[in-house]
């Protein structure tokens, strides 16, 4: 079986930029989350030795939950300068390796990674998610995976029931009731996993609660349906209007000269050596 490998581009560089030193070149240009998530995509080609591949990036402009709710996401600090004048040129190098890259504007990453976990297994593949983002286990399935990349952490179904007391399909209930202070979602008020792990049994899920809400306020003096409406409709995948053909995540030949006359500009010597091991290429000695 085939698999596509999707990696979610801003988990990989905000670790990079906060994980490592921050690295510049010589002229003072930032360099960390460049270095870091080109190293973590080299391990994967290494580990992996992938033919199909899609490296997912949010848009810049306002997603549909931010148009409903304007709070989402509110409490995150802005992206450091720093980091931002990095992001060009990640897109740059992971096109001169010849990895496809996906941005839809009005859609976070997790809803076009969403789309892609749909659509491919239903031609034949297998999909490996690469992110740290727990909203996107409610994917897993038998074809579907999640990878955590900050300590390698494999979630398949029985994994995501251990680690929440869910099965995938019931992870956006359980999120819901809970909430997520990360996202601004406010979820009920009083309710802890524990507590909703206790419901889930009773109710079925966030739709069940809605349809008998009079029952549910009983027990729940403090919850406010509209609250718990938008909170399942943020943590639920906004699945994006678009497909793929398997040619458009398919990996090119790399563009190897332009490779290392870029990462030469960067002061990335010790990639371009990985470069010669991933592609087999002969890299010349004077470069070094």
């Amino acid at each position: 079986m085939k698999t596509l490998h999707v990696l979610d581009a801003s988990s990989f560089i905000y670790r990079s930029f906060f994980a490592l030193p921050p690295l510049k070149t010589s002229k003072g240009f930032p360099t960390g989350a460049i270095y870091g998530f080109l190293r973590a995509l080299f391990s994967i080609f290494k580990n992996e030795k992938p033919t199909h591949m899609a490296v997912v990036f949010d848009s810049p402009a306002p997603s549909k939950r931010e148009k409903v709710y304007k709070e989402y996401k509110a409490g995150r600090p802005s992206m450091p300068n720093d980091l931002k004048l990095q992001i060009p040129l990640i897109k740059e190098l992971v096109k001169l390796l010849g990895i496809p890259t996906i941005e839809k504007e009005g859609y976070e990453a997790d809803d076009l990674i969403a789309s892609l976990a749909i659509n491919f297994p239903r031609r034949g593949f297998f999909v490996k998610i690469y992110t740290p983002d727990k909203d996107m286990l409610q994917l897993v399935n038998d074809k579907v995976i999640v990878v955590n990349p900050m300590n390698s952490e494999i979630f398949d179904r029985d994994k995501v029931i251990k680690k929440f007391g869910v099965p995938p399909e019931k992870l956006a209930d359980f999120l819901a009731l809970v909430g997520d202070k990360i996202d601004n979602i406010k979820g009920v008020k009083g309710i802890g996993p524990k507590r909703a792990l206790e419901i889930l049994r009773t109710f079925g899920g966030v739709e069940n609660i809605l349809e008998n809400w009079e029952r549910f306020k009983r027990l729940f003096p403090h919850a406010d349906k509209e609250e718990l409406e938008l909170s399942y409709y943020l943590v639920k995948p906004q699945i994006a209007d678009f497909d793929l053909a398997e040619e458009e995540v398919k990996i090119k030949e790399p563009d190897l000269e332009g490779l290392k006359a870029k990462l030469l500009e960067l002061e990335m010597k010790s990639l371009i050596k990985d470069l010669d091991k991933i592609f087999k290429t002969k890299v010349q000695g004077t470069l070094f």
